[in-house]
């Protein structure tokens, strides 16, 4: 098996379990705390939609701080319905995808096709 078949099917495997999890999300609960600590469940969900996308910021960055000293504060996307976030998080597969994608093709190209 090539390894860009192998990155991209495990990606699909976990997307059904984030897939599920999502769709038992309840809506109206976005601004339900788990634990006084903790953040939302809504901005929760959305990080959770949101992860298969990160792999852009993996492949392209040197380091992944999504809470900057003196940077902005990340504000994860807001949602209403369910399906929203489900929106959301298919983009987020369809970009960790095209990512994936792109980084096999390039380094196979500089590997003279040997991947």
């Amino acid at each position: 098996m090539k390894i860009t078949d192998l990155l991209l099917s495990e990606l699909d495997r976990e997307a059904v379990g984030i897939r599920k999890t999502l769709e038992r999300v309840p809506e109206g609960k976005n601004d339900w705390k788990p634990h006084p600590k903790s953040m939302p469940l809504g901005s929760l969900a959305t990080i959770v939609a949101t992860i298969p996308a990160w792999l852009e910021m993996v492949v392209n960055m040197d380091e992944l701080d999504i809470n900057p000293a003196g940077g902005p504060k990340f504000k994860p996307q807001e949602w209403k319905t369910r399906r929203d976030l489900l929106e959301q998080f298919e983009a987020s597969m369809k970009k960790g995808r095209e990512v994936l994608k792109k980084l096999l093709t390039i380094t196979c190209s500089t590997q003279n096709g040997a991947c």
